[in-house]
């Protein structure tokens, strides 16, 4: 396979064609998220949201044995769904 010397240390053409490919890709994402800007930006309000509900339901919820375990599905579920994804987790966790 040939090396190239590039910052002073053997690199692979491998090397160089997947670091050309992620920055196609990093483009290609980036433009994609700043095309949708308002849609995303809806989603990750709603998120920041479930997430402090999430919060609260745990502050309040702990000393009286009741808990949601903060994690990817538990905020992305409620940012979909809005409140019918909050009142699934939390009858879920409370059914399990």
């Amino acid at each position: 396979m040939p090396t190239i010397s590039l910052f002073g240390a053997a690199t692979t053409v491998n090397v160089i064609i997947a670091f050309a490919f992620s920055l196609i890709l990093i483009y290609l994402v980036s433009r994609l998220i700043l095309s949708k800007a308002g849609t995303m930006g809806g989603y990750l309000l709603r998120g920041v949201g479930s997430l402090a509900f999430l919060i609260a339901v745990n502050f309040i919820g702990r000393p009286l044995g009741y808990g949601i375990p903060i994690n990817l599905i538990t905020v992305l579920l409620p940012s979909i769904l809005g409140l019918p994804g909050l009142a699934l987790v939390s009858l879920l966790q409370f059914l399990l």
